[in-house]
């Protein structure tokens, strides 16, 4: 298992990618002027995050997506900068500044605002280039994430071209994209799907308050219950992580004091980072939720916004408690 599953090339795919701003403003209101100190500016975007981590724990990747024409060279020199040469970076580019989100972070009153920009609009000619990458890199050896949210001209159509790329060629696809999305794309064959729990609620149609509902709805969409997904990650914030596949049910989590906290942006995008790193190396289910929630917890308490400390991941990875909740937790 471990000669094989390292043979497996993880590809990311970001159609809409951004330029992340995170900001600290004590008491914000809004309407209010307010002063604010940056903690970070980074390029990001679901599987661009996903890209930088995964490099960071040491594994190699391709970054692939859309990118506007005048952030290009930032994409590709923070990708090769972080990532350690790990990340080939083959982003398109297209027509159209590459959207800024911004994140105001309030520490008196504990509170995280999100502003996020619509993005570039995609041509029907950028489409067919997507859609033509993802073929050539959807390989039997590749774990292929379609990550974030669809861009203007990206259609439903064709993200579900994409997918079924994917499936059609052997390569495993993880979906990790917005409630719209996922509503459209149910019924479709997918080798996993990371949803937190009101994205489950969407597509289970079942309540996800408690874990109990959480694991009932991640059953009912998976493969278990007939459903189309092999595997089903359903994230829950400081309570952790739900996993229900055929191999082994589990919950993951780890305890942390709420005051190391520093903030939660990108922590779903190191976790699914983390348990697809960990899944290439061992193809132990276990171990890969332990990784991910370990590498979520260091991200969420790493001060400066974009990164995260190895060392941190380590301190996790002995806290994290992973317990069997169906099936034996045997490897995948």
């Amino acid at each position: 298992m471990m000669r094989l599953m390292s043979q497996v090339r993880i590809v990311t795919v970001t159609l809409n990618p951004a330029v992340d701003h995170v900001l600290e403003a004590n008491q914000f209101a809004v309407g209010s002027n307010a002063r604010a100190k940056r903690l970070g500016w980074y390029p990001a975007g679901k599987g661009i995050n996903v890209a930088r981590v995964i490099a960071t724990l040491g594994s190699r990747c391709v970054a692939t997506g859309f990118v506007g024409r005048d952030e290009l060279g930032v994409f590709e020199e923070y990708l090769e900068r972080v990532g350690r040469g790990r990340v080939v970076t083959q982003l398109l580019v297209v027509r159209g500044r590459t959207r800024a989100n911004i994140t105001i972070m309030d520490p008196v009153f504990d509170t995280e605002t999100h502003i996020r920009d619509e993005g570039f609009l995609v041509q029907h000619d950028d489409v067919r280039r997507v859609l033509s990458k993802v073929a050539m890199l959807a390989r039997p050896d590749a774990i292929v994430c379609l990550s974030g949210s669809l861009p203007p001209g990206v259609t439903l159509g064709d993200f579900r071209t994409m997918l079924h790329q994917a499936h059609d060629q052997g390569a495993k696809a993880v979906v990790d994209t917005s409630d719209a999305v996922l509503e459209a794309m149910r019924g479709e064959p997918m080798w996993m799907a990371k949803l937190n729990a009101a994205e489950l609620s969407t597509l289970s149609g079942m309540p996800t308050e408690t874990s109990e509902q959480v694991v009932a709805a991640a059953r009912s969409v998976s493969v278990i219950s007939g459903g189309r997904i092999e595997h089903v990650i359903a994230t829950r914030g400081a309570a952790g992580a739900i996993f229900v596949g055929p191999q082994a049910e589990l919950s993951a989590q780890v305890f942390v004091h709420p005051g190391r906290i520093a903030n939660t942006v990108g922590c779903g995008d190191a976790l699914l980072a983390g348990v697809l790193h960990q899944f290439v190396r061992t193809g132990d289910w276990a171990k890969s939720m332990r990784q991910g929630v370990a590498t979520a917890t260091a991200a969420a308490v790493s001060r400066e916004p974009g990164t995260l400390s190895v060392d941190d991941v380590q301190e996790f990875w002995d806290a994290a408690t992973i317990e069997a909740i169906g099936p034996s937790a045997a490897a995948g």
